[in-house]
């Protein structure tokens, strides 16, 4: 009966330091996160920025905007990862009907045409 209680003791202990070192981690994966978040945001503009510079050179070059991103790679671009968000969705180039190009990222929710994206006109 003593090693019983002994042993329960020594399992509620386990269990209770499991529990705390639980939660200890929990609070600064959350911090770190919405850190992570403000990286990615600050990344964001020289990467769009490279990106239009691209654009802006291949507009000279042909005398319109390509019909998609990718036409930028390996041309005007070195790479096809700078067409995708720090969030890890593609950029897009939009055309609206009025004339002109858009150059949208989606933001860290991921979805276009929501509250969090951000989109430049192209010149």
């Amino acid at each position: 009966m003593r090693y019983f209680l002994l042993l329960l003791l020594v399992a509620l202990a386990v269990v209770l330091a499991l529990r705390l070192g639980k939660s200890r981690q929990t609070a600064p994966l959350g911090e770190s996160g919405a850190m992570l978040d403000k990286a990615k945001l600050a990344v964001l503009p020289a990467q769009l920025q490279q990106v239009e510079a691209a654009l802006d050179a291949y507009r000279a070059d042909r005398g319109a905007c390509p019909g998609d991103l990718a036409e930028l790679v390996p041309g005007y671009l070195p790479a096809s990862d700078l067409l995708i968000d720090p969030w890890g969705t593609r950029l897009r180039l939009e055309k609206p009907d009025a004339g002109g190009a858009i150059l949208a990222c989606a933001g860290p929710d991921r979805t276009f045409a929501s509250p969090d994206d951000t989109r430049r006109s192209l010149r």
